[in-house]
């Protein structure tokens, strides 16, 4: 096999946008192997790439014994793919010949190599996973003095007041903190937990979210950071007669409440709306100078375009809660990526997805592949891979 055609072909898709994430893995392994590699592939994501040069050079590099004459030419050639082009003076004309050329040659090596790297990282670098387990109640706390806590799985949640324990009273750590301090609560992919506050507010963390939270409230209002998906069962306090208000604050909006339930779907890296679904009570969006009044059974929506309101069915975005997936008119990209915040797994598919919306119910601590058979029932095809150390689902055709 040449590995430089591969390496070429991909470079080329990657540039194209046509890469699948199984190839862009691929690139990126190669590209960490040393830092040659590192500067070639940043060097041909340029303008006008210096194709004739970034083979040549590919090619001198897979030869297993390499003298002085064979490292001088790899640095000769290596250095005019950081210029550019040596003969960039000559007339246009010649340039675009030339271009013109490497986009035939490149075509060629994309055409016959693509199926030489399908069969090579099938073969060798993929392997078929038949199913995949739930996730668990795993988090990390890191503290303000930089300590980092792991939480163990066979409790659901902590209790923070003079101390950090656990729900079942046994301790953690002492919080010797005269001054209020904040800390951050974070559950990864495939984890879990519950956190009680100073305040006796109540937050469930969902997979993939992170809490940031002091130590105690002070001042004239309860403030959290959030990015991720949390319920929230707000505890009423007052000082002096007056309620003081719990906000919590995601990268797009503020959400204001006095003593209410609530979910909030806020991941940071998603490009999704954020959400947040009221079940009792009430509260207030806030997004730069737009407020809204949410009511129960109402979703405030928050995107770039604004922020705005709609009446919901509440059940479908706080079923995780309740250690349950329900689909209701869910699109497939949307399930996907609540499916693989809690398998941990990364999404894979040739193409777009499929328009296709899901319905149905089932419980979270199923493994995988029985939440796929539920879902190939509305005509679709799922594999599970492992490439490396991640594992991989395929949406086929």
């Amino acid at each position: 096999m040449n590995k430089s055609f591969d390496i070429a072909a991909l470079i080329r898709k990657k540039i194209d946008g046509t890469i699948t994430e199984h190839e862009l893995l691929f690139l990126k392994k190669w590209a960490e192997e040393n830092s040659l590699h590192s500067d070639l592939l940043k060097y041909t994501e340029a303008e006008d790439p210096v194709w004739e040069d970034v083979n040549t050079w590919l090619e001198l590099r897979s030869h297993e014994h390499e003298d002085a004459w064979t490292k001088r030419l790899q640095s000769n050639t290596l250095s005019k793919i950081h210029t550019g082009d040596a003969q960039s003076s000559l007339p246009r004309r010649r340039g675009i010949r030339r271009i013109l050329l490497y986009a035939a040659v490149l075509f060629l090596i994309s055409t016959i190599t693509f199926i030489i790297y399908q069969n090579y990282t099938s073969s060798e670098h993929i392997m078929e996973v038949q199913d995949l387990v739930p996730g668990t109640n795993k988090a990390l706390i890191t503290l303000s003095d930089g300590r980092v806590i792991e939480l163990r799985e066979d409790q659901t949640g902590v209790i923070l007041g003079e101390d950090l324990a656990y729900e079942d009273g046994t301790l953690i750590t002492d919080l010797d903190n005269k001054e209020p301090v904040y800390s951050t609560i974070a559950t990864p992919r495939g984890g879990q937990y519950q956190i009680t506050l100073s305040d006796g507010t109540k937050v469930w963390l969902n997979a993939e979210t992170k809490l940031t939270y002091p130590s105690r409230f002070t001042g004239k209002a309860r403030v959290v950071e959030l990015d991720g998906e949390a319920y929230f069962d707000v505890a009423s306090n007052s000082a002096h007669g007056h309620r003081i208000p719990f906000i919590v604050k995601t990268a797009q909006q503020e959400v204001e409440v006095l003593g209410t339930q609530f979910n909030v779907n806020a991941y940071a890296d998603d490009s999704a709306d954020t959400r947040t679904t009221l079940v009792e009570g009430s509260v207030r969006l806030r997004m730069a100078e737009r407020m809204l009044l949410l009511q129960p059974g109402e979703q405030g929506v928050c995107n770039k375009q604004g922020l705005d309101k709609k009446k919901v069915d509440v059940s479908p975005y706080i079923a995780w809660k309740n250690n349950e997936f329900i689909f209701d008119e869910t699109e497939l990209g949307e399930a996907l990526k609540m499916l693989s915040r809690w398998y941990d797994f990364d999404i894979s598919a040739e193409g777009h997805l499929p328009t296709t919306h899901l319905y149905g119910s089932i419980s979270r601590s199923k493994n995988l592949a029985e939440v796929l058979e539920i879902m190939e029932s509305s005509g679709l095809k799922f594999k599970i891979e492992r490439f490396e150390n991640r594992n991989i689902l395929k949406v086929l055709r």
